[in-house]
């Protein structure tokens, strides 16, 4: 009898493991949810560790999504299925963004420049500190958020160039987020307020925290708090409606696709959870 592959790690337990911090778990935890894909870049011959950090970060915040189909090195037919919004993430040898965009913009069946935009949310793999011959242990070195193709006033296309929302400085032992310089044209693109995007980016940056300090970090239980943190808050935190990212154009297409939106938040704050998924009255 086939036996059930074993779980990847929770979002939650990403964190508690230092792959990325809280805050930047937050920032993928919205983008995900918005249906922006993520891209996983990592060093030679650790497609595995990669696929984990995908299937963990799909796996606790949109349950449905297929991740084991996802494990396999991105090829041009599924990352030509990702930027047309098919695909939820895939993971790819390549040591940075430009890499990334080098690789799938060459070889059989090429993305154009501008589909290469909308390949969401690019995190990159890279490896710790380690002794003599021993592989150092993978972190989220830099994230990137490719803005997708635009059109100004006058209908002309922009290719805007990606932005930087964080990077791990090795010397200080943490992050630098620069998130804020693009927020509003990400709560744009889900239809939503930037300034009720960045405080539901804290709530969410702080309850993750906290539930990495008190150690909930089960996959189904993460899951749980997830679902609940939507439903039960839904209205505060970008509407019940589903909201979805854009798509690429087809092939030799230069149209933009027409944005989808969401409900806009309301101005109510929510504490933190507690670890039973609760919060304080």
């Amino acid at each position: 009898m086939a036996q059930t592959p074993p779980a990847g790690p929770s979002l939650v337990e990403l964190i508690a493991r230092g792959i990325l911090d809280a805050e930047l778990a937050a920032l993928v935890w919205l983008l995900v949810e918005g249906r922006i894909p993520v891209v996983v870049a990592v060093p030679a011959g650790r497609l595995g560790p990669g696929s984990q950090l995908l299937q963990g970060l799909l796996g606790s915040i949109q349950p449905d999504v297929d991740t084991e189909s996802l494990g396999a090195s991105l090829t041009a037919v599924g990352a030509s299925s990702l930027v047309r919004g098919r695909r939820a993430g895939g993971v790819i040898e390549a040591g940075s963004l430009g890499e990334v965009r080098q690789r799938l913009g060459s070889g059989p069946l090429p993305l154009n420049e501008d589909q290469l935009t909308f390949l969401g949310c690019v995190l990159v793999l890279g490896e710790a500190a380690a002794g003599a011959g021993a592989r150092g242990r993978l972190r989220v070195t830099a994230a990137h958020y490719v803005r997708p193709l635009a059109r100004d006033a006058h209908g002309h296309s922009q290719r805007l160039d990606p932005a930087v929302l964080a990077t791990w400085d090795e010397r200080l032992e943490r992050y630098e987020h620069f998130a804020w310089g693009v927020l509003p044209e990400i709560a744009a693109r889900l239809g939503r307020r930037a300034g009720d995007l960045e405080a539901d980016l804290h709530h969410r940056r702080d309850d993750l925290a906290g539930l990495a300090k008190a150690g909930v970090t089960a996959l189904d239980e993460v899951q749980k708090l997830i679902a609940g943190y939507r439903v039960r808050y839904g209205d505060g935190h970008g509407g019940t409606a589903a909201v979805h990212g854009q798509a690429a154009p087809a092939a030799g297409g230069s149209s933009a696709p027409d944005p989808h939106s969401g409900d806009a938040a309301d101005e109510h704050a929510h504490g933190p959870l507690d670890s039973h998924g609760h919060r304080p009255h």
